[in-house]
C-alpha cells in the first residue's frame, strides 16, 4: 500500500503515544523541513476527543466484545479484555464473538448490551476478512436505527509501516456508529504496530474497566495417530520421575518462593493424580484463571501436525489448510552467512493458486524452548488436556498432550502482555515499552529473571495464540502449478540486553530438510488469494519491478511467469529494480539474465547497501532514472513493489513523490493524489510487510 511518506513518519515519531492519540486529523496541514503534508478526511478520521462522548445508561448491562482480525492480535486482545473483566466484574455479563459469527443485523442489540469493536486494517486500509461483510453493511446503512446503543472502539493500526491507512477501519466504524445514532462510551483507542501496540491496547483496556469501575456499586452493595504423524525422539521420551528430578533442579537453581508466594500457592494447588510431578499428587493451579481438566498420558509421542482435528469442534488449521510435501530447501547465496536468503520448494498435487498469491504457514516453536517451559511447570509434559470440562474461555484445541498445546498452539516468542508481565514480575509499575518492548523480552525471560512458578493455566490464557505466517509465494503458476517456492531469510539477531533471538517461522521453515529419498517432511499451509496483485492482462503494458531483500519473493514469480509467456506472444518493456544487503547477498542474478535474453525483462538494476565500492539502496536508484519513471508512469505502465514496509517501501515511496513533483511539475499535495490514483487504478501494486 501506498504511505504518506518519510517525511510525515519522521514527524510522527517524535511525538508520544498520547500525541499521536489526540492529534487532530482533518484538513489541518503538517509542516516538516523540505514538505507540506496535507492530511484529507477521507483518510484521517476527525479524532475523538471532538466528539460526543456519553455517560453508560446502566451499571449491570452486559458486556459483548466483538472483533474483526487478520492475522490474530485483535482477537488476542479481545480475549485479553474479556479475562481482565472477568475478574474485575465476575457477576458481570459477558460474551465474545467474532464479526462474521452473526449476520450484520443479528449482530447489534441496541439498549440490551454495551457494544465493544475491536478491529484491524487489511490490505490497503481494507477491513478483516473476517468483518468485511459487517463492515460493509455497517458504512451502507442509510437509516439511523441504532438509537440506544452503546459502544466503544479499539483500533489496530500501523503509523510506520502504513501510515496512510493508519487505523482507518476503527477510525470510520466509530464515526459511523456515531452517526446511525449509537452512543460512544470512551474514546476511541488506536494501537500502533509501529510502536507498541500491546501498550497502546493496555491503557485503553484500563480506560475501559475504569469507566465501567465509575458505574460500579461498591462490594459492600447489593483419531488413530500413524507414526509419520508423530515425533518420536529422545527429548520427548521423559517420565514423570524425570520431570520431577527437572523441577527440583529448577527450584534449586532459582530459589525457593517467598512465604507470602508459598501462602498463595497452597491456596491455588489441587488434586491431580498420575499427572502432579509433586510426591503428593498436587499441581499449581490459578489465582486468576478457572483450572483446565488433565488427564494422565497415553504415550509420549508428540504429533508433527494437527491435520487429525480437520472437521472437529477442535479443528486448529484454517479449512483449505493442506499439508505440503518440502521437495528443497537451500540457502541461495554462496557466502551469505546465517541471515542469507533460502528458497524452499512445496508439493502438493491438489492445491491451486495464481501468481501473486500468499502461502499462509503454520509454524511451530523451537523445541529446546518448548522444553525450557515444561522444564517449569508442575505437570506430565505428556498429560493431556481433556476433551471435556473444560473453562468455555479456553481457545485452543482439546485432546492434545500440553507439550503438543505449547508447541503448535502458543507463540513462545512473542512478547508477553503488559498485564502478564505485570504478574510475572510482581510489579504494577513496570515501564513495559523500556523493560519489556524495546528489549524483546519473552515470558521466559521474565520467569527466570525473578525466578517465578507459574501454573499451566497461567502460562496457557496469556501467552499469546500463535499466529500463521505469510509469505510472498515466489513461482508462477503457469510454470509450476503443484508446487510452491518460497523464499526466506532467517531472523536471528541479539536483543539490546545480549540474549539471542530467532523469528519463530523461519527457524522452524529452515530445519525443514529434503535427501531426494522419497521421503518428505511437511509443512501445514494454505493458499490466501492476492487478487489485486497480478500482472495486467495485456502482456504489452509497460512493467516496473522494485523490490529490496525477499521482496524479491513475489518479483520472482512474476518473472518467471513473464518467461512462460515469452514464448506465446509479444511482451512490453520491463524494468527491474532490486536492492541487496551485498554482493554475497544477492540471489536470482542468472534467472534475471535469463529473462532479459528471452525478452521477459529489458533491463535489470541490482544495487547493494554495504559490501560494495559503489553501494547505494534502490530508492537512489530510481531517483537517478526519475525520467524514465516518470515517462513509465505516463505512459499507464504498471509498478510493482515489494520488500519492508517501514523503511524500503516508504524510502522508494518517497522517492515517487520526488518524480512526481520533479518531472510532473507537481507540487506535493498533487503529487500524492496523483500516486494515489494510480493505486485506485491498479497502476501501483505493492506487496509489503515487515
Amino acid at each position: 500500500m501506498f504511505t504518506l511518506g518519510a517525511a510525515k513518519r519522521r514527524l510522527f515519531s517524535q511525538v508520544s503515544n498520547i500525541a499521536k492519540r489526540n492529534a487532530l486529523r482533518d484538513d489541518n496541514v503538517l509542516h516538516s523541513a523540505k514538505t507540506i503534508l496535507t492530511i484529507r478526511p477521507d483518510v484521517w478520521m476527525q479524532k475523538s476527543w471532538l466528539s460526543t462522548v456519553k455517560a453508560l445508561s446502566s451499571n449491570n448491562q452486559p458486556i459483548k466484545i466483538l472483533y474483526a482480525s487478520q492475522t490474530g492480535t485483535a482477537k488476542l486482545f479481545a480475549h485479553l479484555l474479556n479475562e481482565e473483566l472477568a475478574s474485575k466484574y465476575p457477576d458481570r455479563e459477558l460474551s465474545i464473538s467474532e464479526w462474521k459469527d452473526a449476520a450484520p443485523e443479528e449482530l447489534l442489540e441496541p439498549k440490551k448490551a454495551l457494544h465493544v469493536f475491536l478491529t484491524s486494517v487489511a490490505g490497503v486500509g481494507e477491513p478483516p476478512d473476517n468483518g468485511r461483510e459487517f463492515y460493509n453493511w455497517i458504512m451502507s446503512k442509510s437509516d439511523s436505527s441504532l438509537s440506544g446503543l452503546e459502544y466503544a472502539v479499539f483500533g489496530l493500526g500501523s503509523s510506520a509501516g502504513h501510515a496512510a491507512y493508519y487505523n482507518v477501519i476503527g477510525k470510520s466504524l466509530d464515526k459511523r456508529l456515531e452517526e446511525l445514532g449509537a452512543s460512544r462510551v470512551l474514546e476511541i483507542g488506536l494501537g500502533d504496530d509501529g510502536d507498541c501496540i500491546e501498550d497502546d491496547f493496555d491503557s485503553w483496556m484500563e480506560g475501559f474497566v475504569n469507566l465501567l469501575k465509575e458505574k460500579t456499586p461498591d462490594d459492600g452493595e447489593s483419531r488413530d495417530v500413524g507414526v509419520e504423524d508423530v515425533i518420536d525422539d529422545e527429548a520427548g521420551k521423559m517420565d514423570v520421575v524425570q520431570q520431577r528430578e527437572q523441577l527440583q533442579l529448577h527450584q534449586i537453581r532459582h530459589g525457593s518462593e517467598s512465604s507470602e508466594m508459598k501462602e498463595r500457592l497452597e491456596e491455588a494447588k489441587v488434586k491431580c493424580p498420575g499427572v502432579a510431578l509433586s510426591d503428593d499428587e498436587m499441581r499449581m493451579t490459578s489465582n486468576k484463571f478457572p483450572s483446565l481438566k488433565l488427564r494422565p498420558r497415553e504415550s509420549e509421542l508428540v504429533r508433527k501436525h494437527l491435520f487429525h482435528l480437520n472437521e472437529s469442534p477442535d479443528q486448529f488449521y484454517a479449512d483449505g489448510t493442506v499439508r505440503f510435501d518440502v521437495i528443497g530447501n537451500k540457502l541461495l547465496g554462496v557466502d551469505a552467512g546465517e541471515t542469507g536468503i533460502h528458497e524452499l520448494k512445496l508439493a502438493n498435487p491438489q492445491m491451486t493458486y495464481e501468481t501473486g498469491d500468499h502461502l499462509v504457514v503454520y509454524p511451530q516453536n523451537s523445541q529446546c524452548i518448548v522444553e525450557a517451559y515444561l522444564d517449569m511447570l508442575d505437570v506430565d509434559r505428556h498429560a493431556i488436556i481433556a476433551e471435556d470440562g473444560q473453562p468455555i474461555t479456553y481457545q485452543y484445541p482439546k485432546g492434545l498432550t500440553v507439550y503438543e498445546t505449547m508447541t503448535h498452539c502458543v507463540d513462545l516468542g512473542a512478547l508477553p502482555s503488559p498485564s502478564f508481565a505485570r504478574m510475572i514480575t510482581g510489579r504494577k509499575d513496570i515501564d513495559y515499552k523500556a523493560e519489556v518492548a524495546y528489549p524483546r523480552r519473552t515470558a521466559l525471560d521474565l520467569i527466570l529473571q525473578y525466578d517465578r512458578r507459574l501454573s499451566l493455566e497461567d502460562l496457557l490464557f496469556q501467552v499469546a495464540p500463535m499466529k500463521p505466517r505469510y509469505y510472498s509465494i515466489a513461482s508462477s503458476n503457469i510454470k509450476h502449478p503443484n508446487e510452491i517456492r518460497l523464499v526466506y531469510r532467517r531472523v536471528k539477531y541479539v536483543s539490546k540486553l545480549g540474549m539471542l533471538r530467532e523469528g519463530i517461522c523461519t527457524n522452524y521453515l529452515s530445519h525443514k530438510g529434503y535427501l531426494g529419498t522419497g521421503k518428505y517432511a511437511h509443512i501445514a499451509a494454505y493458499v490466501n488469494t492476492n487478487a489485486t496483485f497480478r500482472l495486467p492482462k495485456s502482456t504489452e503494458t509497460p512493467l516496473l519491478f522494485i523490490a529490496g531483500g525477499c521482496g524479491v519473493a513475489p518479483i520472482r514469480g512474476l518473472v518467471e511467469e513473464r518467461v512462460a509467456l515469452a514464448q506465446s506472444g509479444k511482451l512490453g518493456p520491463a524494468t527491474l529494480y532490486i536492492g541487496f544487503r551485498s554482493p554475497d547477498d544477492e540471489v536470482y542474478r542468472q534467472r534475471f539474465e535469463e529473462a532479459i535474453h528471452v525478452g521477459a525483462l529489458t533491463d535489470a538494476h541490482m544495487t547493494y547497501s554495504s559490501g560494495s565500492s559503489d553501494k547505494s539502496v534502490v530508492s537512489d536508484a530510481v531517483l537517478q532514472h526519475g525520467d524514465r519513471v516518470w515517462k513509465h508512469f505516463e505512459d499507464g505502465g504498471v509498478t510493482f513493489l515489494c520488500g519492508g514496509a517501514r523503511a524500503f517501501g516508504a524510502a522508494v515511496e518517497s522517492a515517487f513523490l520526488n518524480i512526481v513533483q520533479e518531472h510532473g511539475k507537481k507540487d506535493f499535495v498533487a503529487a500524492e493524489q496523483y500516486l494515489r490514483t494510480m493505486i485506485k487504478n491498479g497502476r501501483l501494486m505493492n506487496d509489503l510487510a515487515d
